[in-house]
């Protein structure tokens, strides 16, 4: 019978607090999960589809930086996690507004717009670098 009375009250939370604590939990998860990331990653450019008479092609920068523009679940869901982050671009379809030559220089800005209307579309905000990537076809 001693056992009992040497037990300490635990007193419980009120219901208050943990209906506040709740309310504030949902607030903060709505905050986070609106605001907009900017995020950079490095992917490895892969070059496919060569124009007609070219055996091969060779680019100054073998990776690139891209920003992207993020939203709460979307940054957590998107495959911009993925370990091997490869992104392909169709030599042919990049050069045809240039004159045939056999080097080809664009701007950051220039493959950025490619990227945006082949790639990945409005969430794509810029290559950060290279400021200038070079294709030399053979």
């Amino acid at each position: 019978m001693t056992e009992h009375k040497n037990r300490i009250p635990v007193k419980l939370p009120s219901l208050a607090f943990i209906v506040c604590l709740l309310i504030s939990i949902a607030c903060w998860l709505l905050v986070t999960l609106s605001k907009e990331y900017k995020m950079t990653y490095e992917y490895k450019l892969v070059c496919e589809n060569l124009p007609e008479g070219r055996k091969s092609i060779t680019a100054s920068d073998t990776v690139i930086s891209l920003t992207f523009n993020q939203k709460g679940l979307i940054y957590l869901t998107k495959p911009f996690k993925e370990k091997e982050k490869t992104v392909t671009v169709s030599v042919s379809d990049l050069i045809k507004p240039k004159n045939k030559v056999t080097v080809y220089t664009f701007t950051n800005k220039e493959l950025c717009d490619f990227l945006v209307a082949n790639n990945f579309g409005p969430e794509l905000v810029a290559v950060s670098a290279p400021e200038v990537i070079t294709f030399y076809l053979r």
